[in-house]
């Protein structure tokens, strides 16, 4: 999905919010925003371009004004301690319900709402009320299990920190449920609050997924097939399904037609643009098979 005029305020908006997290003083800040308005694909004059393209651009020069790599390490760090807490009582809640693999799947598009500049302990709680006040479309749901019932290889792409607890909730549930062996992809660099490699092992994904990084070269909260590494593409091309989740995947991967009919997003409807294409209210929870 390229841009929509609706994504350059959030854009501007998020990377106002994540600068004053990352940058120490307001002249930095000041500089910063400076530099960014400066992007054609933020004045309006280049709509054919991603989103994570964008931000790809705002983190990159981010990183040179902070002088960090990783700015938002330790909201990561947290993020993924607080859903680590939840994680009993959330798999024995899946567990006790009338469809538990329904029921994981709910849980981990819910936890894209844990978002870069959202706390830790609000976003938890936050996933709770989206529960409660969202359901999945059933007919997308049956799909994707049909899916997962003719798959024999399985490509999972990871998002946000936090939200990683939860996808191996539904690793786990996909596993035990078909026997299928899953790959849980990762960034290579650090963008956002997007989960990196040693991030989803320190909530231990690898015990439930074989992990591997997806060998982008740059600060990019999405996936381009052609930017991946070969081993990352070959698997890509080769998987039967490709559970991809966030909106940062979605809005690439929409853009790869050599994927399509073996992709299924799972994300969280969190702007106009979402809502209008899946006819879905604010904060809904979109399974879409693609």
């Amino acid at each position: 999905m390229l841009i929509w005029p609706d994504c350059i305020p959030c854009i501007l908006r998020m990377s106002l919010e994540v600068a004053r997290l990352a940058i120490r003083d307001e002249e930095g800040i000041r500089r910063f925003m400076e530099e960014i308005l400066k992007f054609r694909s933020l004045k309006g004059e280049d709509w054919c371009v991603t989103s994570p393209e964008v931000i790809r651009d705002v983190w990159i020069m981010m990183q040179h004004i902070s002088g960090e790599a990783d700015p938002l390490r330790v909201i990561k760090e947290e993020q993924n301690r607080r859903a680590l807490e939840l994680l009993p009582l959330v798999k024995e809640q899946i567990l006790r319900s009338r469809d538990p693999l329904e029921e994981a799947v709910r849980f981990a598009t819910a936890g894209n709402s844990i978002d870069a500049m959202i706390k830790a302990r609000r976003a938890t709680e936050a996933m709770c009320e989206i529960l409660q006040d969202h359901d999945i479309d059933p007919l997308e749901m049956e799909q994707f299990e049909e899916r997962l019932r003719r798959a024999r290889t399985v490509v999972y792409l990871g998002d946000n920190c936090g939200e990683i607890v939860f996808d191996r909730l539904l690793i786990e549930m996909i596993r035990d449920r078909y026997g299928l062996d899953v790959i849980f992809v990762t960034r290579t660099l650090p963008v956002l609050n997007d989960a990196t490699l040693q991030d989803a092992i320190s909530v231990g994904m690898e015990e439930v997924a074989q992990v591997a990084e997806n060998g982008i070269p740059e600060p990019l909260p999405g996936t381009i097939l052609d930017k991946a590494s070969p081993q990352v593409r070959t698997l890509m091309e080769g998987a039967d399904l490709i559970i991809s989740k966030g909106g940062g995947n979605y809005d690439s991967l929409t853009e790869e037609g050599r994927l399509k009919g073996r992709v299924t997003f799972l994300f969280q409807a969190k702007c106009y643009p979402y809502c209008s294409l899946h006819r879905l209210p604010l904060g809904g929870l979109i399974v879409y098979n693609h």
